[in-house]
C-alpha cells in the first residue's frame, strides 16, 4: 500500500514562460537534492494540453512506504515545501494539495502544511 500527494492548480489563463521555467527549475532542483531518490519516485507533474484547459499544474508524487515513520514525513514534508516554492512562483489560481483523503493547509508565511490532530 502507497500513500501520495496529490496537486492540482486551476486558474483562466495558461502558465506564462517566466512561471513555467521558474516550476521547472524547482522541480529538477529538488529531484536532484531529494535525499530519497534511491527508494522513491521523484516529483512528478503531468502533461497536459495547455491550451484547451483551466488546469495549469497538476501532478502526483507516491511517498515511499517504510516502517520508518520519520522517514514518510520527511519526505512528504520536502515535497510540500517544493509545492511552496512553487506556489509563490505562479500568480494566482485555485490550488488543491491533498494526501489522499487528508487536504493539506496553505498558510502565507509557512506555506502547505498538514493539519494537525
Amino acid at each position: 500500500m502507497s500513500v501520495s500527494i496529490y496537486y492540482t492548480c486551476t486558474r483562466e489563463h495558461v502558465l506564462t514562460d517566466s512561471e513555467q521555467e521558474a516550476i521547472s527549475t524547482i522541480v529538477q532542483q529538488y529531484n536532484e537534492d531529494f535525499e530519497g531518490k534511491d527508494r522513491a519516485e521523484s516529483f512528478t507533474v503531468y502533461e497536459f494540453d495547455a491550451s484547451s484547459q483551466t488546469e495549469i499544474f497538476a501532478g502526483s508524487t507516491k511517498l515511499t512506504m517504510t516502517d520508518q515513520f520519520e522517514t514518510l514525513l520527511n519526505d512528504l514534508f520536502y515535497w510540500l515545501k517544493c509545492l511552496t516554492d512553487i506556489r509563490r512562483k505562479v500568480d494566482g489560481g485555485e490550488w488543491h494539495v491533498h494526501l489522499d483523503d487528508s487536504d493539506a493547509v496553505w498558510d502565507e508565511q509557512l506555506g502547505w502544511t498538514m493539519p494537525e490532530g
